[in-house]
């Protein structure tokens, strides 16, 4: 008996294309990086090569993942493009990916908060009126306008951050004591132009002048982007992500130990004591228990508390939390695998209904980025 399926491929009237003919699970790791290397490195030992083997075996697939820990080049540092390097990886992973594409651990950390790469021009102008107005501000007025270049080519335009070697040549140094300089002198600048940039944005904000999202740009991590990118923003989100929440239950009665500054936020008093980060812990709690919760219902999301030691997280203290994380993360993606591809993939064993399929994704790929100029047919019409 013939489908309605096929029947709807052979009539050029299936709606459920996929983007590409995929093969391939690939998952997309984020997280910050110092305080999950426990987790990840048993991911990689332990875990991922039992889920190639069951990709593999089961359903002919390959199985991928996406780790930028592993490196983002030196020239994405340069010019500013780490977050849209990991952007677009979590698009790749979404695009190839027949089931999950996307999975999240966190635990105290939120994340960098680089400097945007990016404004637009309009928005940049508003922030640089606000700092010029400042008769204190002059100087940082004035660096901000040696930093970011107009480009119109955009469109909308935007301002773009200039590449750090384009105003400290000595960073591509190959002696590594002028590097050194160059990142010193780099970090100050940065941080001047992050911190103006911040407090114009929160005047536009209270003056109603912009919006929260717009807002938010200058104060989330790029952890949180990758989130918003994979899991806020997805229609899918349920059936394709997942998310890890691991909490040390007596982290704050030790902020003064060697490694605890790898594993939360702290900053420093006068004195030299350390306090957690006010700022990005209520960013963080409002990633973990608002944000990300309204999207993902609570079967995709894990969560362990463990006690904290001097070491971090190690084997000899938290073996026992690794292993069940290590058996969680397994058996959610092989779930996901299971529904994703029995529900997606077409079983095809006729020769005209695989090349009529081929042909239909193909067509669907060239219209997306089809872009009439209608514009310019009315003008001659």
């Amino acid at each position: 008996m013939i489908s309605s399926n096929y029947q709807d491929v052979l009539r050029g009237r299936y709606q459920q294309l996929p983007d590409v003919r995929s093969k391939v699970v690939r998952i997309f790791l984020s997280s910050t990086f110092s305080d999950t290397m426990g987790e990840r490195d048993s991911l990689i030992e332990n875990v991922f090569p039992k889920l190639k083997s069951y990709c593999r075996e089961k359903y002919g697939l390959e199985f991928q993942y996406a780790d930028m820990r592993w490196g983002i080049p030196t020239e994405s540092n340069n010019n500013h493009s780490e977050t849209e390097t990991c952007l677009k990886e979590t698009e790749l992973c979404q695009k190839y990916s027949v089931a999950t594409n996307f999975v999240v651990l966190l635990g105290h950390r939120y994340g960098s908060r680089p400097t945007p790469a990016t404004i637009r021009a309009s928005l940049f102008e508003q922030l640089y009126s606000i700092i010029c107005s400042d008769i204190n501000d002059k100087d940082d007025a004035q660096l901000l306008s040696q930093w970011y270049q107009l480009d119109t080519n955009c469109i909308p335009a935007v301002y773009i951050l200039r590449p750090i070697s384009s105003m400290l040549p000595k960073i591509l140094s190959p002696d590594t004591n002028e590097v050194k300089r160059a990142e010193k002198e780099w970090k100050k600048i940065n941080t001047r132009i992050r911190t103006r940039l911040r407090q114009a944005a929160t005047k536009c904000l209270e003056q109603q002048q912009i919006q929260e999202n717009e807002y938010d740009d200058f104060f989330v991590s790029v952890t949180e982007k990758e989130i918003i990118n994979g899991i806020l923003s997805v229609p899918n989100a349920n059936e394709r992500t997942l998310c890890f929440l691991r909490k040390f239950e007596d982290i704050h009665e030790h902020l003064s130990d060697n490694k605890a500054s790898k594993y939360i936020d702290l900053k420093y008093l006068n004195d030299g004591t350390p306090i957690v980060d006010d700022e990005v812990e209520k960013l963080l709690n409002r990633l973990k228990y608002t944000r990300i919760p309204n999207v993902l219902q609570s079967k995709n999301i894990y969560k362990y508390k463990i006690h904290w030691t001097s070491k971090g997280i190690n084997r000899d203290d938290h073996s026992q939390h690794i292993e069940q994380f290590n058996n969680d993360f397994y058996n959610a993606i092989q779930q996901q695998i299971d529904q994703c591809v029995q529900s997606r993939i077409i079983p095809i064993s006729d020769p005209l209904h695989h090349e009529i399929l081929e042909h239909a994704i193909e067509c669907k790929t060239y219209v997306a980025k089809f872009h009439g100029r209608t514009d310019i047919l009315n003008s001659v019409s």
